[in-house]
């Protein structure tokens, strides 16, 4: 079960690379709180070749700019290069244990997440009503995007 997490943001551009440049990602940094990183540890060591626009064409990218859920097509997590995006797990972090809810869950930066496995419920605070979250849906949260989570089975 896991759930893979990019940050997403308004303005991307697709940075031209040469093809023999290989891509190196830089070892993570090892924090107490992901709010006092300059990147948060979910992405830390993300490569910069992705850069792009709502609507991009290869490449992780801005899908919505509300909160949204959808399950996502194969050619869609092609597109996104999901397979080579950073993953993230509830195993063994007492945050976000299972059927227990966190309350006012504000997004710090607009994210797009892709669940592999476990599920998710999420109540956003301007509806009140839940949707869960699925293996195989794509998650869009924009920046501020406050709601309630409970994990509902391991997202590992």
């Amino acid at each position: 079960m896991l759930l893979v997490l990019l940050p997403a943001s308004a303005a991307f551009n697709v940075a031209a690379r040469p093809a023999s440049t290989p891509c190196a990602r830089a070892a993570a940094p090892r924090l107490t709180s992901p709010l006092s990183a300059p990147t948060h540890p979910a992405v830390a060591g993300w490569p910069d070749k992705y850069a792009g626009t709502l609507g991009a064409a290869t490449g992780p990218r801005v899908l919505h700019d509300a909160f949204a859920v959808e399950a996502a097509e194969t050619t869609l997590l092609m597109e996104l290069d999901v397979a080579n995006w950073p993953t993230w797990t509830t195993a063994g972090n007492d945050r976000w244990l299972p059927n227990v809810t966190r309350k006012d869950k504000e997004m710090p930066y607009g994210e797009l997440s892709y669940l592999i496995s476990g599920k998710l419920e999420i109540v956003p605070k301007e509806t009140g009503l839940p949707v869960v979250v699925n293996p195989g849906d794509v998650v869009t949260f924009p920046e501020g995007f406050v709601s309630d989570w409970t994990v509902l089975e391991e997202l590992t």
